[in-house]
């Protein structure tokens, strides 16, 4: 019986022996060099583990920097200023209502006790025919109907905002990978 000749030379030990080839590196390894190299890829996992876990705690363990935490404090400042600003503007509009709408009473009270101090005149007096009726009559129903129908108060939006809008600007690096690649690492 004839057997073939599968020996090849191992390029590590350099001697000619059955040898296995490494679908990683495409080198030929007799078994007790392939043992070893297998060995050495089995370590640099290992590292590459080891240095991944690391990462992996550091990576947790992180808290907002300084930088974050001013910018958060920049927006809270931000924030407060806003709101001032917002609780300023409503208060003063809240004082121009309230004086509008006393400036329209103490006018409507004005009207009314002139038109009082008429009616007691020409009640004293006895002397009023049927125009100073009409025209007594006209001054109430004048002054009634300005008290139910006010001179017309709405609010009106401001196209310009007195508030600085702020962004969040991120010039965040983005990998360039997406999907995971093999690669091949030649050990010597």
């Amino acid at each position: 019986m004839a057997m073939t000749n599968n020996q090849n030379e191992c390029v590590t030990c350099n001697k000619r022996k059955r040898t296995y080839s490494c679908e990683g590196c495409s080198k030929r390894f007799c078994f007790n060099d392939l043992t070893e190299h297998k060995q050495i890829l089995n370590d640099e996992l290992f590292h590459i583990i080891n240095d991944y876990n690391q990462f992996k705690q550091i990576f947790n363990e992180q808290k907002p920097t300084s930088h974050d935490l001013s910018l958060i404090d920049q927006i809270n400042q931000w924030r407060r200023n806003s709101i001032d600003k917002i609780r300023q503007k409503a208060n003063h509009c809240i004082e121009i209502i309230v004086k509008s709408s006393q400036t329209f009473l103490n006018d409507i009270e004005m009207k009314f006790n002139d038109l009082n101090e008429q009616i007691k005149q020409f009640h004293n007096e006895n002397e009023y025919n049927e125009i100073d009726l009409e025209y007594l009559r006209n001054k109430l129903i004048k002054i009634k109907e300005e008290l139910i129908n006010p001179s017309t108060t709405f609010i009106q939006p401001d196209s310009q905002s007195f508030i600085n809008e702020i962004s969040v600007i991120s010039l965040e690096k983005k990998p360039k990978w997406d999907k995971w690649e093999q690669n091949a690492i030649t050990v010597a």
